[in-house]
């Protein structure tokens, strides 16, 4: 994917946003923001009802958390990849974090546990699925115990658990190798996502899509397919006018919010938008006082 280049901010304005997003997170169908406000030490969340932000350029690690406790990172060490440092995240749940992406073990061989017990993480039960957006279907894992929030934070209008493995490492292979020989896409790219947002999911058509691979799945594979799940509650109106157009996370979004569906932002300032906010965790935003100064002053 194609990195897009970020607006320099107006000279000042970086120092003045003391909001550190930690996390963007969907509970249930609500999306939310959790952040630290750095000028009042404190944890707070930002609900997702308008579409006033202004994003700052730099990427800070986000820190960790003991159980209840949030701990900020010692060395506000600059992150690019991930929304935290090497340190903070095998503190927290992982050694090496490239290995999210393509575990190197079955979680026995990682140092993460000092009883010599392997990484948790690596070690849980993971699934595969198959994701659908409108017709368009690709194949991923995920955590057993986090399957649906994952998809809702994906944006998929239905998805199906395929197989369940005793670790990622089984489930990422069984993921590359169904990916190859039935040509399952791994992603999708964000602007092929946005542009079916110009109509209602084909919901007979993701079924027939679905039943065409369940015998491939089943027989050739000898995989355990589940019935098809359906994704209809997110808070964006289908359908939109016209594709948003997906824009670079730093810099001022202001506009009518039109809703948000999975990690996107949606909202009409006399062009349809697109924030993608999954780049959020470990940027920095205005609040809302700094945001209606500059509305003002514009």
């Amino acid at each position: 994917m194609v990195d897009r280049p970020e607006p320099a901010l107006p000279e000042g304005l970086e120092d003045n946003l003391s909001l550190h997003v930690l996390e963007f997170y969907w509970d249930g169908f609500e999306p939310a923001l959790l952040c630290y406000d750095i000028v009042d030490h404190k944890r707070l969340t930002v609900q997702l009802d308008s579409a006033e932000f202004v994003v700052g350029t730099r990427k800070t690690c986000i820190g960790r958390f003991e159980g209840d406790r949030y701990i900020e990172c010692p060395d506000s060490a600059s992150v690019s990849k991930f929304s935290q440092c090497g340190e903070c995240a095998s503190e927290a749940y992982i050694c090496h974090q490239d290995c999210v992406f393509d575990p190197e073990c079955d979680g026995e061989a990682c140092r993460y546990d000092p009883e010599g017990g392997g990484n948790e993480f690596c070690r849980r039960e993971h699934v595969l699925y198959l994701a659908f957006y409108d017709k368009m279907v690709k194949v991923g894992l995920s955590s057993t115990r986090r399957i649906e929030t994952r998809l809702i934070e994906q944006g998929a209008d239905a998805y199906a658990i395929i197989g369940a493995f005793p670790n990622r490492l089984m489930a990422r292979e069984a993921e590359k190798k169904l990916s190859s020989e039935l040509a399952l896409p791994q992603w999708i790219r964000q602007q092929t996502i946005l542009a079916n947002f110009v109509r209602p999911p084909d919901l007979d058509g993701i079924r027939a899509a679905y039943d065409g691979l369940k015998r491939s799945l089943g027989e050739g594979y000898g995989l355990s397919v589940e019935p098809l799940k359906l994704l209809s509650d997110y808070p964006l109106d289908l359908p939109l006018r016209s594709a948003p157009a997906l824009q670079g996370t730093a810099g001022m979004h202001m506009g009518r919010l039109l809703g948000v569906k999975g990690k996107w932002l949606v909202y009409d300032s006399g062009e349809l938008k697109a924030l993608n906010l999954s780049d959020l965790p470990g940027r920095f935003l205005a609040d809302k006082y700094l945001v209606k100064s500059l509305k003002t002053n514009k």
